[in-house]
């Protein structure tokens, strides 16, 4: 097996990830803001074990500029 081998079967097809969580969406004046709280485990399906849990807050705002539609003119 080459190296990239070994690699993604350590990766990829040995670990699990579970994402577990909550996100509320609210719209805002010139956007949207995303808050809430995910928390992910990366599990090592071959040794049974859990590798790595984190919790993650979430804080986002995302802003939208206005649209232009511009408009031939009539005549």
């Amino acid at each position: 097996m080459s190296i990239v081998d070994d690699l993604i079967e350590n990766l990829v097809e040995r670990n699990a990830i579970m994402l577990k969580g909550n996100l509320a969406i609210t719209l805002v004046e010139g956007g949207v803001r995303v808050t809430g709280q995910v928390f992910s485990t990366i599990r090592d399906q071959k040794k049974n074990k859990d590798i790595l849990n984190v919790g993650i807050p979430i804080d986002a705002q995302l802003g939208v500029a206005d649209v232009v539609i511009p408009l031939p003119k009539i005549q």
